[in-house]
């Protein structure tokens, strides 16, 4: 039986804004909280992201923080090609990228449905960005 007091057995699921300055914060969080707990941490973004991530994070497989790939389509967003964050965003395009963030919540819902069935209950909670307010009906689901 998972000892809730450690977080052993349990989830948190961090969904960051597509942007390095929202993203470096949230690997920090997730740093801290693993450092504190046994929990198991998962960043969700979208794939340009997730290679930015990784050259920041341990290769051991035991540090639980784990990356997962949440699809997005810059071009059928009405971005630039292989515009995935703020970064390199022309101007114009930040608000576009706002919306489009919306797409996000499809891909991220079925990772929190892959982790309830995997684990045999939601995760402990999910930590998102303050720009990124549709996560809560996404969560919503798994109420």
């Amino acid at each position: 039986m998972a000892d809730t007091r450690k977080g052993e057995g349990y989830h948190i699921v961090l969904v960051p804004f597509t942007a390095h300055g929202h993203i470096i914060p949230f690997l920090a969080l997730a740093r801290q909280i693993r450092e504190r707990t046994n929990l198991t941490i998962t960043i969700a973004t979208t794939p340009l992201n997730i290679q930015y991530l990784h050259s920041a994070i341990s290769s051991s497989p035991h540090n639980n923080i784990h990356l997962a790939e949440l699809p997005f389509n810059s071009n059928l967003n009405g971005l630039p090609s292989n515009i995935e964050n703020i970064e390199k965003l022309p101007l114009p395009h930040i608000t576009k990228l706002f919306h489009a963030s919306k797409s996000l919540g499809t891909p991220l819902r079925s990772l929190l449905s892959k982790i309830t069935q995997q684990e045999g209950h939601p995760p402990l909670c999910i930590i998102s960005d303050v720009f990124l307010g549709w996560v809560s009906n996404v969560v919503k689901v798994l109420e």
